[in-house]
């Protein structure tokens, strides 16, 4: 005899019945899901606070709008590079010798070639994405460390000729290198 259904859930046209153990295990991941945003949104606190409490220089607004002009200089040349899957262009933007760590979806990197060693997994198939970024602030603490966040819709085509579309926030903060902006800590994380 089959187990009494004690859930019915409704995704458009198609009903969904649940038994009581299939309750449990939507319970766990969604206890999980809550873990992670809570997780995320720490070290978003984390980084706002560090940045309020991190006075900065006194910069002219002048150099400041400078400054945020050549960061969104280097990050538009990322994105470029993020849509044709060019690897090489990615990791020459980046110094990962400050050991800030780079977090994808909830997954914590030490170093970014490990970052890039999974995105290379994941992304076996696809040809190329367009990335659109639908809002974004850049903020310049000092004259060596600046914070960008930005909202991005991702088009993303697969060998097989599917599409695909998502959307995901990130956080950057870069650090100036001699004449050079450098990526020293990135957050990626996926809008629900």
């Amino acid at each position: 005899m089959d187990k009494p259904f004690r859930h019915l859930i409704l995704f458009g046209n198609v009903d969904i019945r649940l038994s009581p153990g299939e309750i449990i295990f939507k319970q766990t991941l969604i206890c999980k899901r809550m873990k992670k945003i809570f997780i995320i949104s720490l070290i978003v606190s984390f980084m706002l606070n560090f940045a309020e409490q991190l006075n900065g220089q006194n910069i002219s607004t002048q150099l400041k709008e400078s400054i945020e002009l050549q960061v969104d200089s280097v990050f538009k040349t990322m994105v470029k590079a993020a849509e044709v899957l060019d690897y090489d262009k990615l990791n020459q933007g980046v110094d990962d010798n400050r050991h800030a760590g780079f977090i994808s979806n909830g997954t914590y990197f030490e170093q970014f070639d490990a970052l890039i060693d999974k995105v290379k997994a994941l992304s076996q198939g696809i040809t190329k994405q367009a990335l659109t970024i639908q809002s974004k602030k850049i903020t310049a603490l000092s004259e060596q460390f600046v914070i960008l966040v930005a909202s991005v819709d991702a088009k993303i085509n697969t060998a097989s000729g599917n599409q695909f579309t998502t959307k995901f926030n990130w956080s950057f903060v870069y650090e100036k290198f001699g004449n050079s902006w450098k990526v020293i800590h990135s957050n990626q994380f996926s809008q629900r």
